[in-house]
Parts: C-alpha cells; structure tokens; sequence
C-alpha cells in the first residue's frame, strides 16, 4: 500500500477530537458564482518558505485534473489578503498575508472568468500563525474551524515569476483579478474585512510541528525574561499577544494568538477541530550574505557538534555573533571573514519568534543542548524593543524581518538592498535568483551563502556549483536534474546529516479529508512533483507515493509541555532507493532534535574522534565512534573506503572490529611500521565520517528527547 493510502485511511480512522463538519469536504463558491459547479477545495495558510512550493503544487494538481476545455489561471499579489480571527470578545489585529489563488476555468476566456469550476487559495504569513488559522475554532455564525480569509482584489504580481523567470507548472503569466480579469474570483473567495462570509483556512503549511508552533507562541507572550530567555515579552492580554513589528518599513507583523492542538479552543471554549500532520519533505536554512563586492564571508562556525552532547562553554560561535555578545562584524570569530574595507561591521537580519524558519535556526544553531545563555533574541525585550532595529553590537547591528520576503528583501531592503548584510532563509529557488544582477542593480558576485562547519547546503554537481558560493539564476524549471544530475538525489548533505539547520515542511490536515482535490491530495501532489523535470526542487520530499523518493533522516521528537500531546517520531516509511525514515503520524516538538539517520541507503555516516595515533600490529589506527551511525562489526567493512574529515582511509583487511572501534590504514598482518595510507589526526574530536555502505532501515519508536 502506498504512503499516501496509508495516511488516507489513517485520516478516516485517526480522531484527536471532535469533527466540523466542514473541515474535512469542499465547499461551493461564494456569492453564487457558476453554482452548484464551483467548488473550493484548499484555503491553506502559513510557512512564507512554503508559499511557492504550495502554490506550484497547487497548479500541478490542477493541469492534471483539468477537464476538456478548462485550463489553470492564476494570481498572486504582496499583501493580496488577510486572516481575520473573530475568536473571543478582545480584538485579534489582522495578518496581512501575500496570496495566490489557483483555478480551473474556461480556455476559450483568456480572463480566466467564465465557468470557475474549481479553486486553491494559499497565503504566506509564518509557520506559527498558520497552525493558529487552521487550529483556531469559532462558532458556527462566525465560520466555524479556521480563520477566515479576506482577499483583496490586486493587479496580478506574478510573485513566483513571469518570462524567462517563470515558475507555474503551466508556464503562464498571472491573470487581473481587478475590472478586465477574472472578477469572480474575488466573489468567490470573499472580500469582507470582518471575515464574514469569507472562505476559512482548512490546511496549516508550517515549516514546525504544531507542538513546537505552541511552544513558539508561549515563549512570545510570556513575559521578557532576560536570563532564562523562557520569555520573550510579547505578551499583551491573556490571550493576545503583542504584535511583533519589522524594522523593514512595511508595516508588516505577526501577533502571538492563543490556540490548541487538542480539547477546547482557549478563547471560544469550543472543541478544536480533528487533524493530522502530513509532512512532504524537509529543506535546509540557507545564511545568505550581501558581501558589497568587498568582503570575503563564506562560512558561518556554529560551534555545535551535532551529537547531542553540550559544547565548551563559551564555544557557541554563531550563537554569539547573532546575540550580540560578540562584535557584527566580518572578521567575528563566527565569520573568519575579510574585508578591502577594513574593520567592516554587517547588519543582522532576524526573523519573528513566531517563524518556522526563526525557531529552527534558534534550536539547531543558537539554543542547542547545553546552551542555556544563548538565543538570537538576547537583549531584545518585545515590550521595549519593538521593532528590533538597529541595535547596535560593534560596528554592525540587529534587525527584525517578518517573512522570507523581507530578509531576502529589495533594492532598498533586506539583504538584497542592504551592503554588508546577513540572514538566513529556507532555501527556495525563486527566492534564490533574486540574488542577482538586475534585481538590485548590484552585480550577482556581490551575492554569497554560507557553508556551515564547512558543510554546503546544497551539495551542487560541479556545472552548478560556485567557487564563490554565488546563488543559481534559475528562471524555472529549476528541476533537481539541472542542479544535481539526472538520477542524483538532492541536497545530499541534507540527506547523509552532515548539514545540521534543516526541517520538514508539514501540512496541518482536516481528519477526515475526502475532497479527492482537497487539502491531503494537495500535499501529496505538492511532494510528488517537486523531482518532476518542471518543477521548482525546493525540498527533498518525504516518501514519494510511487516509492521513487523519501527521506531518510529524521530529528528526535519530544513531548512539549501544555500541548496535550505524547512526544512520538512517528512510524516508519517504506524503503525507497534514498532510504527511508520515521515521521507518518509524528507528535510533539521536533525542533532542535538530535538528527538520526540516515537510514536504510548509502552512506552511513557519524562522527569519531582519535586519542594518540600510532601503528598497532595487526591493526592499524584506531578510529573510536562518537555519535551517529555505529560502525559495522566484525570484518563487513574488509578494505573499503572510509571518509573521515574529509580524508580517505581504507579500512585494516582481515581485522575483527566493533561498533564503536574501527582499524584503518592497516591489516591482520601489519607490523607497527607497516601502516600504509594517510596518518588520521590525533587528539581530534567530532570528526564526521561516511562509508559508501548500506545502513539499516528506521524503524520501530526511534530515539527520543534527544536534542542537538
């Protein structure tokens, strides 16, 4: 049985609570728009890192089901709508959102205006807000699950290209949705800013678990404690919170909002709807750096080792450079960089504490096991500090970005419009080629991303790669064959765990979900395109529905606290020619979890360290095993090659070993001046090792409550 029939019937029979019951089927078009034959299938809200990737699904799946004489038409605007939560008696300040609305229509109409038969509506806020959209439960009068959408009649913004930088599946501009346009759409989704009688969120795109999105929500509304760092001071009523501002000038913000994962709604006291948690696919944090065309910034040291154990004190680079402990500038230890300028100092660019992209930074990078000190909110008290702009930490300072879109920014904001600049963001190829000559007028060079621990996020084959660690001008497709070969998996050090700042792009789904074009098919499209030959390979999916992909990672799982909800990896997927991993029905909190795996493909990886190298008889050197993969006992591993730090050793032929002790450079038979090969370095800890050899396959309840 395919994963996707499996999570299809565990939809039907999974229950949290109780059901709305239109949470889980389409609904008919608004304002009497082609009725009964217009139907909306999917109203999603969340993650801005999912925006595109949710929207080229959404065209995908709306190619493939076009009838005879339908085509797929599209829009999407900045600031196209709003979420409006009516919960409670205290007023919930609007989210603006940017918006993409897909359709099928009649193709004799360019407009896209006649004979609506089916739409897909997504907005872009972050991960956190779009589990309380989806999460949040009204009454029946005002809308019943799910806050409702008010969209806002724009001029066409092709915000995933047009041209040569188109992005759409179809390979087709926007179409207006203004007078001349497609004017029933707006009809058809509702227009009314008190939210009344406009289509409600029936999925939650959320780059975190929605365990680890209440978690983000409490820390933001408890009171600012500067020690603990348990609170960050956005905390207004007892259930709302206070709007987290942008320094970008936009007016953009996000609000801390109350919600539950199970029992009753905080505000309304009505019973959360029932959901399950659909993951397609995991993607890498990319650092992304305006180097001015005068710096030389290409890594970012973490400090972090990636083993579930705590790091020296004091060690935690990049934790330091972000808080603002230590100097902004390009030659911070975190950076070991240079400038023709001289001392340089570079402007921080944070996301919201709302944001999945923010919270997966902070615990894989900033806030890890051990490190209780550290976070990138340090001294920004949201009572006080709001927005965070411009605090000054030497020559540089700290800034706030709401959204993907601000940190990558324009000509006058963002990284793109800001000299000397730092950020990070979930990869995404439209996003990507923004970074380059002629959105900013500034040459592309002047463009970099940073390894981490000398680790690539994204692994390039060589035609692809850059030796400056320039960004890709992909103008579409920009398919995982161009970028990493036809039959190479992407984002190999994703994969194998070497890169440690990634997570997995969840969709939050009714439970029951029958619309065959509903919020759980959509998911499931979204994740079997993206390795299609005209698709934007943003994510490495999770399991494929045919088997041809997966995963083959995952992060511990942990219960978090007032959710209700037993921490849980998950089951495990099928075995897929990349491997395979846990996560089908996963629960709790993931962010900041030890990486596991990976499992079931080559190669198998962890990391070792030696003591004092020397020759042993009938040995070779000692390699002891730190974390990760265990090494394979006995002699399986006979003569093949190991790569430790990034240096090949062949491992002692006819030499009995154990899991955790491994000969190399040696034989049965060698003298103590018989070693051959490389010398490994002594007294070195944390080296990461990988071996071209399958390793087992993840199953059973994995490993829990471990962090990174």
């Amino acid at each position: 049985m395919t994963r996707f029939k499996l999570l299809f019937a565990a939809l039907v029979v999974a229950a949290i609570v109780g059901v709305t019951p239109s949470a889980h089927a389409q609904v008919a078009c608004l304002g009497g728009v082609n009725s009964p034959n217009c139907n909306i299938h999917f109203v999603g809200a969340g993650s801005s890192a999912q925006f595109n990737p949710a929207a080229i699904g959404a065209d995908a799946l709306a190619l493939s089901n076009a009838p005879a004489g339908q085509c797929p038409y599209h829009w999407s605007a900045k600031n196209g709508a709003n979420l409006v939560d009516n919960r409670g008696t205290s007023p919930i300040p609007l989210e603006p959102a940017n918006s993409w609305i897909v359709w099928l229509a009649a193709c004799s109409d360019t407009t896209g205006n006649t004979n609506i038969t089916d739409i897909w509506v997504g907005e872009s806020v972050d991960s956190t807000v779009g589990n309380r959209a989806f999460l949040a439960q009204n009454t029946v009068a005002n809308g019943g699950s799910g806050v409702a959408v008010q969209t806002i009649a724009l001029a066409a913004g092709n915000l995933l290209g047009s041209g040569a930088s188109n992005t759409w599946p179809d390979n087709k501009a926007d179409v207006s949705i203004v007078a001349g346009g497609a004017t029933n759409i707006p009809t058809a989704v509702g227009t009314a800013q008190d939210g009344l009688g406009d289509v409600h969120v029936n999925a939650g795109m959320t780059d975190i678990t929605p365990s680890d999105a209440f978690f983000a929500t409490t820390r933001a509304m408890t009171k600012f404690n500067g020690t603990t760092l348990a609170g960050l001071g956005y905390n207004g009523t007892a259930n709302v919170g206070a709007s987290i501002l942008t320094s970008e000038g936009t007016g953009t913000k996000a609000t801390p909002v109350k919600f539950a994962l199970t029992g009753d709604d905080p505000i309304t006291k009505l019973a959360v709807r029932s959901f399950t948690v659909f993951p397609i696919g995991a993607a890498p944090v990319v650092f992304v750096y305006n180097n001015a065309g005068t710096d030389t910034v290409l890594n970012l040291t973490t400090g972090v080792t990636g083993t579930g154990l705590a790091n020296v004190a004091g060690s935690y680079l990049a934790a330091n450079l972000f808080d603002g402990t230590t100097n902004c500038e390009v030659s911070n230890p975190a950076l070991g960089g240079s400038s023709t300028n001289g001392a340089q100092g570079i402007h921080l660019f944070l996301r919201e504490p709302l944001s999945g992209t923010m919270n997966t930074t902070e615990f894989n990078t900033f806030r890890t096991v051990g490190n209780v000190n550290d976070s990138q909110e340090k001294g920004v008290n949201g009572a006080v500090t709001n927005p965070l702009s411009a605090l000054a930490c030497g020559l540089g300072d700290r800034n706030r970005a709401i959204g993907t879109g601000e940190v990558v920014g324009t000509k006058s904001t963002g990284v793109i419009g800001t000299p000397h600049s730092l950020g990070y963001i979930f990869t995404g190829f439209t996003n990507l080629a923004k970074f380059d000559a002629g959105t900013a007028g500034e040459p592309a060079a002047d463009y970099n991303y940073l390894t981490v621990d000398g680790v690539d996020p994204f692994g390039f084959q060589a035609s692809q790669a850059s030796a400056n660690q320039n960004f890709p001008n992909c103008g579409g497709p920009c398919s995982a064959a161009t970028f990493w070969g036809a039959g190479s998996p992407s984002y190999p050090n994703l994969r194998n765990g070497s890169y440690k700042i990634w997570s997995i792009y969840r969709w939050d789904v009714p439970n029951p979900d029958s619309d065959p074009l509903g919020p759980t098919a959509l998911a499931q499209a979204t994740e079997d395109n993206i390795n299609a030959s005209n698709a934007v390979a943003d994510f490495v999916p999770f399991h494929t529905s045919d088997g041809s992909d997966g995963l083959d990672v995952y992060r511990s799982h942990r219960t978090i606290t007032g959710t209700g909800v037993v921490g849980s990896n998950g089951t495990a997927t099928t075995e897929t020619p990349n491997g395979n991993t846990l996560g089908v029905g996963e629960k709790g909190g993931d962010v900041g979890g030890l990486i596991e795996g990976p499992f079931g493909a080559s190669p198998t990886t962890g990391y070792i360290d030696t003591t004092t190298v020397s020759c042993l008889a009938k040995g070779g050197y000692e390699l002891h095993h730190e974390a990760g993969d265990l090494f394979a006992a006995a002699k399986v591993w006979d003569g093949q090659t190991i790569t430790v730090g990034g240096v090949d050793y062949t491992v002692s032929a006819g030499v009995t070993q154990s899991t955790t002790l491994l000969h190399v450079g040696g034989s049965s038979t060698n003298t103590t001046t018989g070693c051959t090969g490389p010398v490994p370095p002594a007294n070195t800890k944390f080296l990461f090792y990988s071996i071209n050899e399958t390793a087992p396959q993840a199953s059973g309840a994995g490993v829990l409550n471990k962090k990174e």
